[in-house]
Parts: C-alpha cells; structure tokens; sequence
C-alpha cells in the first residue's frame, strides 16, 4: 500500500489541506474501516492494539479533563476516546470531527460527531481540544503547526495531543523533536 508521503511533495502549502487530506484517507485510512470491526483501534490506524490504544486515552485523560468539560476531539475516528471518558465517569459534551466519512459513518447515534476537518469548525470553544495520532501520518510539519493553533483557538481550558518522538524507526510515520514542538 502506498502511504501519503508517496503521493504528497513537502512543498504543499497550507490552503492544499483539503487535498492533502482526501489523499490520505483515501489511500490508507479507508482501508482500515473496510478491514477492522469498530471497537477495534485498528480500525482507526491503531495497528499496536488494544492495550497501547488505552495508554494513549488514559494519557490524554489524565491533563484534568473534569467530568462535566467539553471536548473537541479532532480527529475522532469511531469517537473511541468518548466511550473512554464516559467508562471513567464523564458526562460532558463532546463533539468530534474526522475527515474519514466512513469512520464518521460507524459512530454511534447520539455521539455528536461530523465530517471534515478542523478548518470546517465554526469558532465554537470548547474545555478540552485533543487530537491523538493526527500527526503520524502525511502531515507536513507546517499543517501539524496550523492544526495546533487552531486548536489553541478552540480551547477554553486546555490542548492535548499526542506526537511520536524523533528520531522514529519507522520512516514511514511523522517525528516531532519535543523541544521544537514546545517553542512552536
């Protein structure tokens, strides 16, 4: 399978996002609906199962979340983080965007989600802005920059996402060295 990077020049600007991303879920997240059960992380591109799928919620979690916070979770997939934080006693509002309409799609009735992307957000704040595993796969290091900063914009309380740590053994995924990504 091709992976995003095959298909995208790092010259991209930022107004290419739409494209950008329709690439990418067309070329490998589609893919993983087709292939996974909606309770499986795979699924949603979490290939290392259950048990790392639950470190990284319980991870996100543990920034002070309160029970009755909002959250704004980009890059929802099937809203595995929402059935997170109501098995932890969460009874907030939330509301999750993801530009995979299958995955969308697969989420259950009554779960506030949409399709898109965060740039199809109105300005709408939120306690929480999480974003886990957005970062991996295909996103230029200017786009991750856009997307945090949009969710700076959305949030009330607090950001949280997550970004693997350069250097990473697989070429294949995004790598972020922290002290950059803190001065940002």
């Amino acid at each position: 399978m091709k992976t995003f990077k095959d298909y995208i020049s790092d010259q991209i600007p930022l107004n290419e996002t739409r494209k950008e991303t329709a690439i990418l879920i067309d070329s490998i997240y589609s893919n993983y609906v087709k292939e996974y059960n909606k309770n499986q992380p795979e699924v949603v591109g979490w290939l290392d199962g259950s048990k790392n799928a639950l470190i990284r919620n319980e991870i996100l979690y543990e920034v002070g979340i309160q029970e009755s916070d909002s959250v704004l979770d980009v890059g929802c997939g099937v809203a595995h983080f929402y059935y997170f934080l109501k098995n932890q006693g969460w009874n907030g509002k939330y509301f999750g965007i993801d530009p995979n309409k299958e995955a969308i799609k697969l989420i259950d009735e009554g779960i506030d989600a949409k399709w898109g992307t965060i740039e199809d957000l109105d300005d709408s704040k939120h306690d929480w802005v999480v974003a886990s595993g957005v970062f991996n796969i295909g996103i230029q290091e200017s786009h991750a920059w856009w997307i945090i900063h949009n969710m700076i914009q959305r949030a009330e309380k607090g950001i949280v996402f997550n970004m693997l740590t350069h250097p990473y053994e697989n070429k294949s995924y995004e790598c972020y060295i922290p002290e950059e990504v803190e001065t940002k």
